[in-house]
């Protein structure tokens, strides 16, 4: 498996996270800096109490802020709290947040893409796989994966493909001042 590590100065981190609380879907975060509401919306909502699950079906997108996550589907899974005082399953923090099918996470600076994203909150670490692709200004890198520490900012992008010339290795093309100079205001 060849393997590429990318400090995320050049490729920020991708965040994503949500709860599930009382039976009804409500989204916490899908960018970790923010604390902006999050409007979620799809051609159908699913709420499945006893699992601490909420499925969002058909064009699925959160919204925060000027940051957009969209897919064909967004499983959030929650931390069970035991049972309530009603009998009902008690839901509570965010487990982790699957995205599937055409899977795009887009904040004013970076734009990714892949056909599946895991966020696990327990290691605080976001997957995305199958033909990924991330763009900055006019930095691209494509891999079949992507692996993102959200506390480190460090990512890892991998490839099944190995052996020089071969296409499907992972591979990047950046331009550092062009780019550097567009997304940080205080470079020369």
């Amino acid at each position: 498996m060849t393997r590429w590590m990318i400090r995320c100065g050049a490729i920020a981190p991708l965040a994503m996270a949500a709860t599930l609380g009382a039976g009804l879907a409500r989204a916490a975060s899908i960018e970790t800096h923010s604390a902006a509401p999050i409007d979620i919306t799809a051609n159908e909502a699913e709420v499945v109490s006893s699992k601490c699950l909420a499925i969002w079906r058909g064009a699925a997108e959160a919204l925060q802020d000027k940051t957009r996550l969209r897919a064909d589907t967004i499983s959030v899974y929650s931390h069970s709290k035991g049972t309530s005082a009603n009998g009902q399953p008690a839901c509570g923090g965010t487990d982790r947040i699957e995205a599937d099918g055409h899977v795009f996470y887009v904040t004013p600076e970076r734009r990714a893409r892949g056909d599946h994203a895991v966020y696990s909150a327990a290691a605080d670490q976001i997957t995305i796989t199958g033909d990924v692709i991330v763009v900055q200004g006019e930095n691209v890198a494509r891999a079949d994966k992507l692996v993102v520490n959200v506390s480190t900012r460090e990512a890892r992008m991998e490839s099944n493909v190995v052996g020089a010339g071969r296409n499907g290795r992972v591979r990047g093309v950046f331009y550092p001042d062009r780019n550097i100079a567009a997304t940080d205001p205080g470079h020369p």
